[in-house]
C-alpha cells in the first residue's frame, strides 16, 4: 500500500517508495533513505507526488539549478528567463526532450491565491519538480538528483526536506518559505550588512582591464564619487584562470600593487576570481593535474565533456574540493588575499562548475556536498570579508554566501535590460533573507560599441531602485554622463534610507512598493512591452506625489489617490510619496 502523508495545509503527499522514510512537521516533510539495498540512486529519484488542479490561466514560476535560468508562464505555455536554460545545448543539466523542470521551488498563482512547493534544504542533493497531466487535473512530482550514488557509500541517509505552503498573499508564502529554509541553512552575518556600493571595472573597460585604466578611474572615484566605497578588480589581472597571483602582461603590475593603491586612496578592494576552475594552460593545472575532478579512467575531466565548457565558453577543469590538498590550496589562496593583501570582497565567478558532476577523491560525496565543502573552506579563509557568488548553483549555496548574483551579465540593450529586470525582481524576495542579491552593474553611459535610448536606461535604473542589493557602477568614470551621475547619487541615497527590496504583490512584476522612510513610500511601476496604461496609486492619508528621479511634484494638492501613466513598450516610473 502506498504511503501517504498529510501536511498542516491539507496537502497530501503520495510517497514514491517504501525505501523512503518521511518525517512531517507542520507544512514540511523531511525525507531519508531507509532501504536495505545499495542500488544507485539515479539522477531523477522521486520522493513524492502531489495531485493538483492547475487552472488553465494559472501562472507557474520556478527557479533553475543555476543563476541563468528561471521558468514562468502557464502550464501549457512557459518560457525561460535567462540566457542559459538548464536544458539548453550549452549547460545540458538535463535533456532538452524531458519535461520542464522547476528547480528549488514551484509557485502556482491562481484564482485562490498562491501555493509554493519548495525544497527547504539542499545539503547533498539538488531538488526539482515536474508537472504532468492526469485525468481530471495535474500531478506534481518532487525529485532529487541522486547522481547515481550508492547509499552504503554515503555519510548520512538524510535526503532533503520539502514544504507545501498556501496563502492569498505572495509575500506570505515567500516569508513562510524563508522561515523553513533558515532552520536548515541559517543566513550568514554578512547578509544583513549594508550592501556594498562601489565601482566595477568589467562593464566600463570590457572583459579585460589594465592597471592604468583602473588607476585613472580610481582617481576619479576618489575625487568625484566619494560614496562609491568599493573597487572591484575584475577579470584580466590574472595570467590564467587558476593562476590568481600571477599578473597578466596586459594588466602590467601585480595584484598587490593595485590593492595597496586602492587602500591608500581610502577605498575597499574587492577581487574577481573563479576559485573552482583552471584553464588547461595554467600553472595550477599543469603542476597538479591530480587535483581535479576526473573521468572514469582517472583522467582530468574537461568541463565540456559534461556541461558548458567554462567561463565565456573557454575550456576549463574543475578542482576536486574533496581532496585535502585542494582544500589547503584554496584556504591558503583566500587567506593570503584576505590577510596579506587586504581584500574585503571576494567575487566568486563560475561557481556553477564547483558543483559539476564527475569522479572525486572521496566516494559517496555528491557534487553538491563537494561544492559546499569548497565554499566552507573559502568562508573560513575569508575571515569576515564579503563572499559574493556569481554564475552559481543557487540552492546548493544556501547559508554559505553573503551576496548572490541573480542575473546574466548586463548589456546596454533593451532586450537585456528587460530580461535582467525579470530575473532580478522574481528573485528579489530572497534579499537580506537568504543572501543579499546582486542585480549586476548599473550601466547608464553608452560605450562606442554598446548603447541604447535614454528611456531604457531609465527602466534599468528603476529596476535597481526597486531591487536594492549590491550597487556597483559599471560606467567609465572618465566619461560618465550627467544622467548617470545624478542617477547614481539618488540610488546611493535610497540605500542610505533603506536596505530592503521593494515588495511585489503579483508575479507580473508590475508594481513594487517600499516603505523608504517613515514619511516616504516608494512605488516602482513597470511595463514589459505592454500597451500604455493608467495605474492608480493610493496612500493611507493625503500626501504629495513626486517623481523620484527628477524630484518634480506631480499633484496640486495632497491626495490619497494619484493616477500615473505608463507608456507602451519597455517603460518604468518611480513615484515617491511625501507627507
Amino acid at each position: 500500500m502506498q504511503q501517504r502523508v498529510k501536511l498542516e495545509c491539507n496537502a497530501e503527499l503520495n510517497i514514491a517508495s517504501h525505501n523512503i522514510l518521511v518525517t512531517p512537521n507542520g507544512n514540511e516533510a523531511s525525507f531519508s533513505f531507509s532501504g536495505l539495498c545499495n542500488d544507485p540512486i539515479d539522477s531523477k529519484y522521486p520522493l513524492f507526488t502531489l495531485d493538483y488542479h492547475i487552472e488553465p490561466q494559472a501562472i507557474l514560476y520556478g527557479d533553475g539549478f543555476q543563476m541563468s535560468c528561471q521558468t514562468i508562464g502557464t502550464v501549457d505555455n512557459s518560457r525561460t528567463v535567462g540566457n542559459f536554460p538548464d536544458n539548453g545545448s550549452l549547460f545540458r543539466i538535463y535533456p532538452s526532450g524531458d519535461p520542464k523542470r522547476y528547480y528549488n521551488y514551484l509557485v502556482i498563482a491562481d484564482s485562490l491565491g498562491y501555493t509554493l512547493i519548495g525544497f527547504s534544504s539542499c545539503f547533498r542533493f539538488a531538488g526539482f519538480f515536474e508537472v504532468t497531466e492526469r485525468t481530471g487535473g495535474h500531478r506534481i512530482t518532487a525529485y532529487i538528483d541522486g547522481e547515481n550514488s550508492c547509499p552504503r557509500e554515503w555519510t548520512s541517509v538524510e535526503l532533503e526536506s520539502v514544504v507545501v505552503l498556501k496563502s492569498t498573499e505572495l509575500s506570505q508564502v515567500y516569508s513562510d518559505f524563508v522561515g523553513y529554509i533558515q532552520r536548515h541553512h541559517p543566513k550568514r552575518e554578512g547578509v544583513t550588512r549594508a550592501s556594498p556600493i562601489g565601482w566595477s571595472s568589467h562593464q566600463s573597460t570590457g572583459n579585460t582591464i589594465d592597471a592604468s585604466t583602473l588607476f585613472a578611474n580610481l582617481m576619479l572615484q576618489c575625487e568625484q564619487h566619494q560614496s562609491l566605497d568599493y573597487v572591484i578588480i575584475e577579470r584580466g589581472y590574472q595570467s590564467a584562470l587558476g593562476d590568481w597571483l600571477t599578473a597578466s602582461e596586459q594588466f602590467g603590475v601585480s595584484l598587490q600593487i593595485v590593492v595597496d593603491t586602492i587602500k591608500k586612496m581610502g577605498k575597499k578592494p574587492g577581487v574577481w576570481l573563479a576559485p573552482f576552475i583552471a584553464s588547461p594552460h595554467s600553472s595550477l593545472f599543469q603542476q597538479h593535474p591530480d587535483w581535479f575532478v576526473h573521468d572514469i579512467d582517472g583522467q582530468p575531466l574537461s568541463a565540456d565533456q559534461v556541461t558548458y565548457a567554462g567561463l565565456d565558453g573557454k575550456s576549463c577543469y574543475v578542482l576536486d574540493t574533496t581532496n585535502v590538498d585542494v582544500q589547503d590550496y584554496l584556504y591558503n589562496l583566500i587567506r593570503f588575499m584576505r590577510e596579506e593583501l587586504g581584500i574585503e570582497l571576494f567575487k566568486l565567478d563560475g561557481s556553477y562548475w564547483g558543483a559539476m558532476k564527475g569522479f572525486r577523491h572521496l566516494e559517496g560525496i555528491t557534487s553538491i556536498e563537494a561544492y559546499r565543502m569548497g565554499l566552507e573552506v573559502i568562508n573560513d579563509a575569508a575571515n569576515g570579508a564579503i563572499v559574493m557568488a556569481c554564475q552559481a548553483p543557487l540552492w546548493p549555496s544556501l547559508g554559505l554566501v553573503d551576496i548572490m548574483r541573480v542575473t546574466d551579465d548586463v548589456h546596454r540593450s533593451e532586450r537585456q535590460f528587460e530580461q535582467n529586470a525579470q530575473a532580478t525582481l522574481l528573485r528579489s524576495w530572497q534579499h537580506r533573507l537568504l543572501w543579499q542579491i546582486d542585480p549586476d552593474r548599473l550601466v547608464l553611459t553608452s560605450l562606442a560599441n554598446q548603447g541604447c535610448e535614454r528611456k531604457y536606461y531609465n527602466f534599468h535604473r528603476t529596476v535597481l531602485l526597486a531591487s536594492g542589493g549590491a550597487l556597483l557602477s559599471g560606467d567609465p568614470l572618465n566619461d560618465i554622463t550627467p544622467f548617470a551621475r545624478s542617477s547614481l547619487k539618488r540610488l546611493t541615497t535610497r540605500h542610505q534610507h533603506s536596505q530592503q527590496a521593494a515588495s511585489f504583490s503579483a508575479l507580473n512584476l508590475h508594481h513594487g512598493t517600499l516603505d523608504l522612510t517613515a514619511q516616504n513610500d516608494l512605488h516602482c511601476l513597470f511595463n514589459y512591452q505592454q500597451p500604455a496604461r493608467e495605474v492608480m496609486l493610493t496612500a493611507n492619508h493625503a500626501v504629495d506625489w513626486h517623481d523620484f528621479w527628477t524630484g518634480e511634484k506631480l499633484n496640486n494638492v495632497p491626495t490619497q489617490a494619484f493616477e500615473v501613466t505608463l507608456e507602451a513598450g519597455l517603460f518604468a516610473r518611480a513615484i515617491l510619496t511625501v507627507g
